[in-house]
């Protein structure tokens, strides 16, 4: 049988679309295996995927604390997440070696990558997010944001290519990448420097427009769209229709997945709502309620369906992960990034750029400040051209099964060739 190994690792918002993708594959004959963290395992099983565990509960928490969340934190979610995830995978992948597999894989060195390339099996690598894909033309923010303008681009290039190889040294070097760097030693496989990718393919699930690709990116990326996976939720969609009918449409704020430290969101947040007189629906787990409390204004809530609330709400302040982002870009209203960390910042600053909203960094995120740009954004956003024609060309979009095309289409090139 054909068969496809998915490995990704990440929040709900990175397992998500693969776990449609895995749902369209085996829908077209495939055996699909999963290889992610137990704490996945529920929704993965739920959607009739077979699942093979690369870690445990624990290590999930363990990289997804709020101080693992901190802008400066470069070491507790890869040393206590991602690193021990390389060797089950790495493992798993070795042991269908003389099979016909096809891996894809989200992490540029994750344990089912690096089998795959050691033992010649062919791999795709899944971009969810633009700001992943290097580039010395353009890279993407927080670099761009502090690039001197004076400086010829030829130097900026040459600078940029060397600070990505400076980089890779201080991870080599990192003490919380030690126990990772000897792990695959003993695998035989040392961590190389690599300037030029080697998957078969790599798939992006952004939309061009969005990525606004450089001219020094990989020729055989292929942007598909974004994926759009949705919760359908009845009971939330109740909730929330009964807030709107009793307040009107909110502006909507939200932590996003793996955030657990909402304190200053809410406590502005709520701020904002109180200045521009407009009702507010904070979500975010089963925390922040006590942020809420007195509130005329605000109200909480552990779930929405973005897909469904959305549309039906003023604007959207957010962390600014990808997923978000995108349903925000296809429900047509305007959005304000605080970027934390990851893609983030990038993608807040392609948010700007297409004119879809704007951004502030956490340490300026104060009422003060932002109620107004909030205000005007609204204003705005009601005879805005750049939200209308975005959100039409997302709802158009098919990315998951695009996506599928392309690794059908690169499967069945194996079969004729390597696998023959």
């Amino acid at each position: 049988m054909k068969k496809i190994i998915i490995y990704v690792l990440g929040t709900g918002g990175d397992i998500d679309p693969m776990v449609g993708v895995g749902i369209e594959l085996q829908r077209r004959g495939f055996s699909v295996a999963f290889l992610s963290n137990d704490y996945f395992k529920p929704r993965i099983v739920a959607a009739g995927l077979e699942f093979v565990s690369v870690g445990t509960v624990e290590q999930y928490h363990k990289g997804n604390t709020p101080e693992a969340w901190e802008r400066t934190n470069r070491a507790d979610n890869f040393e206590h997440y991602h690193a021990p995830a390389f060797e089950p995978a790495f493992n798993y992948v070795k042991s269908l070696a003389n099979e016909k597999v096809l891996v894809l894989a989200l992490g540029e060195e994750s344990g089912a990558r690096v089998a795959a390339r050691k033992f010649n099996l062919p791999f795709i690598d899944i971009i969810l997010s633009p700001n992943i894909v290097f580039s010395a033309f353009k890279p993407p923010a927080p670099t761009s944001w502090v690039i001197p303008s004076y400086i010829p681009g030829f130097i900026m290039r040459f600078l940029l290519r060397r600070n990505r190889k400076a980089k890779f040294k201080r991870f080599c070097n990192a003490p919380h990448t030690a126990a990772y760097r000897a792990v695959r030693e003993r695998l035989g496989c040392p961590l190389p420097f690599r300037s030029k990718a080697t998957a078969l393919l790599h798939i992006g699930f952004f939309p061009e427009w969005f990525g606004m690709p450089a001219k020094d990116w990989p020729r055989n990326l292929k942007m598909v769209g974004f994926p759009l996976l949705n919760h359908a939720s009845s009971s939330s969609r109740s909730e929330f229709d009964a807030l709107i009918e009793k307040q009107g449409a909110p502006i909507i704020f939200t932590s996003g997945t793996g955030v657990k430290d909402v304190e200053d969101l809410f406590k502005e947040g709520r701020k904002i709502c109180e200045q521009l007189q407009v009702p507010g629906l904070f979500v975010g787990g089963n925390i922040g309620v006590e942020f809420l409390q007195g509130s005329s204004l605000c109200a909480h809530m552990g779930y929405i369906d973005f897909e469904y609330a959305l549309p039906k709400t003023l604007a959207i302040v957010h962390h600014g992960g990808i997923g978000t982002t995108a349903q925000a870009i296809k429900a047509g209203i305007p959005q304000l990034i605080r970027p934390l960390k990851y893609d983030q910042p990038d993608n807040a600053d392609r948010i700007y750029k297409l004119g879809l909203g704007t951004y502030v960094v956490p340490e300026k995120f104060k009422a003060e400040q932002v109620a107004p740009m909030i205000g005007n954004m609204i204003r705005k956003g009601k005879t805005s051209k750049a939200l209308a024609h975005y959100a039409e060309r997302v709802r158009k979009s098919a990315a998951i099964v695009d996506a599928c095309d392309l690794i059908e289409r690169e499967f069945m090139s194996l079969e004729q060739s390597k696998y023959k």
